[in-house]
């Protein structure tokens, strides 16, 4: 779409985490003064997705997230009640730093999952 900020993204510009056909995990605009804070975006403009392609841009995200919070124990998906952009579908994964600028409103919303990024078997 024309006017949607999400499918106008230059990846060159942006840091990207990972990239396929599907989706891109990059670094979001705002950090909110977090240490890191990433999203996956599907690429075709959709507001849902179905199921099967909901759960892969999870486990995407899931996995890019175990290597880039890796200064944290956990960290977490929260679902799109507070999303400044609501009609493209994308995730954010953030810290829980109690220091952030959006700490309160990461309180309020619901979480998808947590995460913990410790090594398995150690």
């Amino acid at each position: 779409m024309r006017d949607c900020p999400l499918c106008n993204l230059n990846l060159k510009k942006e840091k990207v985490f990972y990239e396929d056909d599907f989706i891109v995990i990059l670094r979001t605009k705002k950090l909110k003064k977090h240490q890191e804070r990433i999203m996956v975006v599907w690429k075709e403009h959709y507001t849902n997705i179905p199921d099967a392609q909901f759960y892969y841009a999870m486990m995407k995200l899931i996995d890019v997230g175990k290597k880039a919070f890796n200064y944290t124990p956990k960290f977490i998906i929260m679902d799109g009640t507070f999303q400044t952009i609501k009609h493209h579908f994308h995730l954010v994964a953030s810290d829980l730093d109690p220091a952030s600028e959006d700490f309160d409103l990461i309180l309020k919303t619901q979480w998808l999952e947590v995460i913990g990024t410790e090594l398995e078997g150690i």
